[in-house]
């Protein structure tokens, strides 16, 4: 173990398509990696990573939880919100990349030991044909959905077929919310349709969930009574993320589980949502919500509160990477979701990560990822084709 190391930098990594990666570098040479992004802000949330290392140089990297309130704190009275929680959320990360590294263990045992050596993860199905992207290009870069078409429930269900059979996935979520918002009332019929579809297609067992997007309550409450008889896995986003008081309006009679979470910032959010008792699962992001040292807390909160974890993951591989090391510690862990624009197709098999780290996580035929040995966040840079992705174009827009 490291004696007397200090914070020395933070290296800040404009990682194509769109992410922002972190290095925290320390006087024993030891780096630790970890994911500071924001949707939409990421020129803010590096910004708030530079304001932020002005308070951490120096400062012992493995005094997690210490490091951790002292960001917190560091906003002269303002604490809290959407661009501070994403930096602190990188750079807890790459703390705990650096402490399992100095003491050659994987991030789950140190948080104490694994409840589970493989997870289980879940592909958005949309009403298109599934397609994969040379690693670094953007969501735009393949796809075969034509301008114009309109999806129909046959065209969402060929999709589910590839990805099940094809592509050896064993869970899967809908994202139709959009139909339902655009049309309100109205659109709700067409949501249920493509949903019975799916249902049809992958059998009354198959872990299927549905996101519907943050509809007004008068939609959520139409879905909700709608998909009963399709029994989701869960319903996420039922409400709208301003209104946490809504849910316990919305799900006090719900007979499917509801999901939400993702755009929640911090412990605190979470214990109010959960004290609605509507929720059955929660969704924090760990490039978000406060990273592993906060989820490691939502999660514990939720356990109390007899629901489920399934974390947000919408990013690059480095934030699936750590989701995986908490998923590995959570008893009441559900499901793991990742970016569909980080699939590879190489030889039969479907890899997450690929182009980015030396050993990439690759599906197993139960539909799961093996959950890293190696210390730290247990992934490495893959040195040859990283050079590669950062080569292509980075830009400011997520995918």
């Amino acid at each position: 173990m490291m004696r007397g190391v200090r914070i020395t930098d933070l290296e800040i990594l404009r990682v194509p398509p769109s992410w922002v990666w972190l290095r925290v570098h320390t006087d024993a040479g030891i780096t630790g990696l970890g994911e500071p992004y924001l949707e939409g802000h990421p020129d803010a949330v590096i910004a708030e990573v530079e304001r932020l290392g002005r308070t951490l140089v120096g400062r012992d990297p493995r005094r997690i939880e210490e490091n951790w309130r002292v960001m917190y704190e560091a906003g002269t009275g303002y604490r809290g919100g959407p661009v501070t929680m994403s930096a602190i959320s990188g750079v807890d990360i790459a703390l705990w990349d650096i402490l399992g590294k100095d003491v050659g263990r994987p991030i789950h045992q140190l948080l104490g030991g694994a409840c589970r050596e493989r997870v289980l993860v879940y592909r958005s199905v949309a009403g298109q044909a599934p397609y994969t992207v040379e690693p670094g290009l953007p969501y735009d870069a393949g796809g075969s959905h034509s301008p114009g078409a309109v999806p129909t429930p046959e065209t969402w269900s060929q999709s589910a077929r590839v990805l099940t059979e094809k592509w050896g996935f064993r869970a899967l979520k809908a994202h139709v919310g959009g139909t339902a918002n655009a049309g309100g009332i109205t659109g709700v019929d067409s949501v249920v349709e493509v949903f019975g579809a799916l249902r049809a297609t992958l059998g009354a067992e198959f872990p299927l969930a549905i996101d519907i997007h943050n509809p007004h309550p008068s939609v959520a409450r139409a879905l909700i009574e709608g998909l009963v008889p399709l029994r989701p896995l869960f319903v996420e986003e039922p409400a709208p993320i301003e209104r946490i008081d809504l849910l316990r309006q919305i799900g006090h009679d719900a007979r499917v589980p509801l999901a939400a979470g993702e755009r929640w910032m911090g412990k605190w959010d979470f214990a109010a949502a959960l004290q609605t008792n509507s929720l059955a699962v929660v969704q924090p992001d760990i490039c978000h919500a406060g990273g592993i040292t906060e989820c490691r807390k939502i999660a514990a909160l939720a356990e109390a509160a007899m629901a489920s974890v399934a974390l947000h993951c919408p990013l690059s591989p480095l934030a699936f990477a750590a989701s995986v090391q908490l998923d590995a510690t959570i008893p009441n862990f559900l499901v793991q979701e990742h970016n569909e624009v980080n699939d590879t197709r190489v030889d039969g098999r479907t890899w997450i990560g690929r182009g980015y780290f030396r050993a990439p996580f690759v599906l197993d035929g139960d539909g799961c990822v093996a959950v890293p040995e190696g210390p730290g966040l247990g992934v490495e840079i893959d040195p040859i084709g990283f050079s590669r992705v950062m080569e292509r174009p980075w830009r400011r827009a997520r995918g």
